[in-house]
């Protein structure tokens, strides 16, 4: 059998970030008309294994599971045991209005994470998506007064890019059963807006070309805490909380127009400088009930008004978010040596979200079922496995509606540090 190391883990680690470098380098990882609002497609929280229960973290509290949401779930580390946890997903986009439809395709390392103690406390460290950018949209001129004037008039808009994060939390079990922590994330990344419009005329031979980019840069805290009451002997239940306060997120803009002729291009409008960009304190509560190794169920909840939010010289409209999670897991038996499937862990969740956009003055609700399955790797950790099905919008007064599918894969690998092996 194949005896992993500390090395094996690291050098898995950098062999993953190696690859996501070495990629093609498509900036496309969502593809969504609500993504051109705000900081774009906010990703959704939690690893491989706690998205397969609908995205539930802040109140779950488990030894072989990271979770960079509460940072007081840090603390729940084996003493001697460090934990990795890799993966990504693929994801199937379909769009329809009440008289078109598109669908697309995405594939993209999902996040890299590691969970460790230090002393008395626990660690956890990583990067993961924040949020995504991808949409085209095409629209043309219908009023009669500029169709008979300057033809026919094209405007063209497209987005792309994101903001990734990279995450340290750091754990304290202030007593037996109350936990805190306190975290840090690091938001890095870039959102492109393009704007475009052709006139497929003779009497307007000028195009326009316009862009505005925004680059973020900066870091935003979090707090959090857990509290572990015991339901008898053999169950238990889990209330957590985490609060990330209202930050203005620093970086750069810089806006671009262009009006093309027959000869070139002019520029019409320039500008660059520093930027602040408005994120929400976000209030984050949960709560679960454990029995021991056999299964858990669990609920979220979190809210953020998105209301003021302003990205480069943007006016669209935002507003309140919240999002309910309920999941869990079930193992029949986690020892059993005969058979395989009574040690896998069966997942399954679903999750009820207001997004933050306000298209057309509608809020834009988002829905989703997950299900996923953990597969015990002999004496190095789970292979994980999951899909969500969901639906976002509607086709009504103007809206999208999207229906989507996406197909995770994780592996969260453990390693005994400091044990002293007897025979080899």
């Amino acid at each position: 059998m194949l005896k992993l190391t500390k090395w094996t883990f690291f050098g898995a680690g950098f062999w993953i970030i190696g690859s996501v470098y070495a990629q093609d380098n498509s900036s496309i990882n969502t593809y969504s008309p609500y993504s051109m609002y705000g900081l774009g497609d906010l990703a959704q929280p939690g690893l491989t294994a706690t998205g397969n229960m609908g995205g539930i973290t802040t109140g779950v509290r488990e030894s072989k599971q990271i979770d960079y949401v509460n940072p007081a779930g840090a603390s729940a580390r084996d003493s001697l045991t460090f934990v990795l946890d890799f993966g990504g997903e693929m994801r199937n986009f379909y769009a329809n209005t009440a008289t078109r439809s598109t669908s697309y395709n995405t594939a993209n390392f999902r996040h890299i994470a590691a969970a460790f103690p230090v002393g008395r406390f626990g660690v956890s460290v990583g990067m993961a998506p924040f949020s995504s950018v991808g949409y085209e949209v095409e629209r043309r001129e219908r009023r009669d007064y500029m169709v008979a004037s300057m033809g026919d008039v094209r405007y063209l808009y497209r987005g792309e890019d994101g903001i990734n994060q990279l995450f340290l939390n750091l754990g304290f079990n202030a007593t037996k059963r109350l936990a805190i922590g306190a975290g840090v994330r690091y938001l890095f990344g870039s959102i492109s807006h393009y704007y475009n419009v052709k006139f497929n005329t003779n009497a307007y031979y000028s195009n326009i070309y316009s862009s505005e980019v925004q680059k973020i840069s900066d870091f935003v805290p979090t707090l959090g805490a857990q509290y572990t009451h015991p339901l008898g002997s053999s169950h238990r239940m889990v209330l957590g909380a985490s609060l990330q306060p209202q930050v203005n997120l620093s970086g750069t803009q810089s806006i671009l127009s262009q009006i093309s002729f027959s000869r070139g291009y002019d520029t019409a409008y320039s500008a660059s400088g520093s930027s602040r960009t408005l994120m929400p304190m976000q209030l984050n509560f949960g709560a679960s009930v454990t029995a021991n190794e056999k299964w858990m169920l669990g609920a979220d909840f979190s809210y953020q008004d998105w209301s003021k939010t302003k990205v480069i010289n943007s006016t669209d409209e935002m507003g309140r978010s919240y999002n309910l999670r309920l999941g869990g897991y079930y193992i029949p038996n986690r020892y059993d040596v005969r058979y395989f499937w009574k040690r896998m862990t069966y997942r399954g969740g679903l999750r009820y979200s207001q997004t933050p956009p306000l298209y057309n003055g509608n809020t834009v609700r988002d829905v989703a079922l997950n299900a996923g399955f953990s597969f015990p790797m002999r004496g190095a950790g789970y292979l994980n496995a999951g899909v969500e099905v969901g639906q976002r919008g509607a086709t009504k007064q103007g809206m999208v509606q999207e229906t989507y599918l996406t197909v995770s894969v994780g592996i969260t690998l453990f390693e005994a540090w400091f044990v002293k092996y007897k025979y080899e």
